[in-house]
């Protein structure tokens, strides 16, 4: 079953939600977390790249793109991750 996932800016109130998915089912966390984790790095990727071949750069991933587009105007803030649901999901593997 499809669960998109999104993430957040947890030093919003309320939190800022990235527009775009940055996956589309749960087994997706890992990836996602591990670009969290490695955002500085991502987010640079995206930034020096986004007006290349593409509107998403050279990435060739759909949902890395949106994470790295997302995480390149929240490079410090708190992250989260949250379903189309409403359910959070921690951005740290449990």
């Amino acid at each position: 079953m499809s669960t998109y996932l999104y993430l957040e800016c947890l030093d919003h109130d309320p939190p800022l939600r990235a527009e775009d998915e940055s996956g589309q089912h749960l087994k997706d966390l890992p990836r996602i977390r591990l670009e969290i984790a490695e955002r500085v790095a991502l987010a640079d990727e995206w930034a020096e790249a986004r007006h290349e071949f593409s509107p998403y750069g050279p990435f060739d991933q759909y949902f890395r793109a949106h994470s790295g587009a997302f995480l390149s105007h929240h490079r410090k803030c708190r992250i989260g991750i949250r379903d189309e649901y409403g359910d959070a999901h921690p951005a740290e593997a449990p």
